[in-house]
């Protein structure tokens, strides 16, 4: 059988919303695609329902033991057959045509990522209004130089690409660390993993936006993102982050690179205000604070004063 051009990567545990993702991958129209489901959930639900669909184009694992995030994540892609590679969250959704349309884009062989307007949804399905990371790039489908994407995202602060659900790369265009999938220079991602993904992957390259909505993102209150230790996560990856872009060319000018360190500040202070904190979670914030605050004064101090950024809210 020959090799499918496009792997949809389904790293699955979330039983509840498994049903609605994968009849999605398999309405995927206009492409030749396989199906991987790599199975970590406890119960016996998703295996149950890729076998009921008897779909040639599936193939199923079962992880046992269960691997984890970035260990299913990481497994999945060894799975893959298809020359490009699109994952899709287990709560998430794909629009028709998403696979179609991504794909198209790698006929140009300057790009290393593709991805599109997503919409956000609740637990029911419902469209709900965007959020400020979901807002839309463009309202035109364009290609960006990838440092240039890179630097809107970090200066931002905000994964301004997608979610796993909304990307389409080359199978052969990521190195995979020791780590993982999502392990960057050593230190592994789990809030920003997408984001550290995409940053590697766009480095020397540019990124296709296609403006039509091609994926759906689920926001329901069993996301593992809206879990007590992640908000802390999404603080303290990012000072890992910004020096990990900085080693691959992103946030080359010095203004940016503050800006950058900026908003990492003034998140990390304003968590630190919340009630509640542990011991170990407030002084794990005062070294973020402390680190990041060194860095801008020595950032300050090598800057002109007309090109120091004004200070965030």
């Amino acid at each position: 059988m020959d090799a499918p051009r496009v792997s949809i990567l389904i790293p699955a545990y979330n039983e509840r919303f498994f049903g609605e993702a994968f009849e999605s991958a398999r309405a995927q129209a206009g492409a030749q695609f396989e199906i991987v489901v790599c199975d970590d959930s406890p119960g016996s639900a998703i295996g149950e329902r890729v076998k009921a669909a008897n779909d040639s184009r599936v193939r199923y694992v079962r992880n046992d033991p269960a691997r984890g995030f970035e260990g299913n994540f990481t497994f999945a892609l060894s799975q893959a057959r298809g020359e490009l590679v699109k994952f899709l969250n287990d709560d998430d959704r794909l629009r028709p045509d998403c696979v179609a349309r991504l794909a198209a884009a790698f006929d140009d062989p300057r790009i290393r990522l593709a991805t599109s307007r997503r919409v956000v949804i609740d637990a029911a399905g419902v469209q709900q209004p965007d959020m400020p990371a979901t807002t839309p790039i463009s309202h035109a489908t364009c290609t960006i130089e990838g440092i240039e994407m890179g630097d809107l995202a970090l200066v931002n602060g905000l994964n301004l690409i997608g979610e796993p659900t909304s990307a389409m790369f080359r199978r052969g265009g990521v190195e995979v660390e020791a780590g993982g999938l999502f392990t960057w220079k050593g230190k592994s991602y789990r809030c920003l993993a997408d984001l550290a993904l995409w940053l590697r992957l766009m480095a020397d390259g540019s990124m296709f936006y296609c403006a039509s909505t091609l994926s759906e993102y689920r926001v329901h209150p069993g996301q593992e993102q809206r879990s007590p230790g992640m908000g802390l996560d999404c603080i303290t990856e990012r000072v890992d982050l910004v020096k990990a872009a900085r080693g691959a060319g992103y946030l080359a000018k010095p203004a940016q690179h503050q800006v950058a360190l900026m908003r990492v500040d003034a998140l990390a202070k304003a968590w630190r205000q919340r009630p509640g904190l542990t011991a170990a979670q407030a002084a794990e914030l005062d070294g973020v604070v402390s680190s990041v605050g060194s860095e801008l004064a020595r950032l300050a101090s090598q800057m002109p004063a007309s090109t120091t950024a004004p200070p965030t809210n």
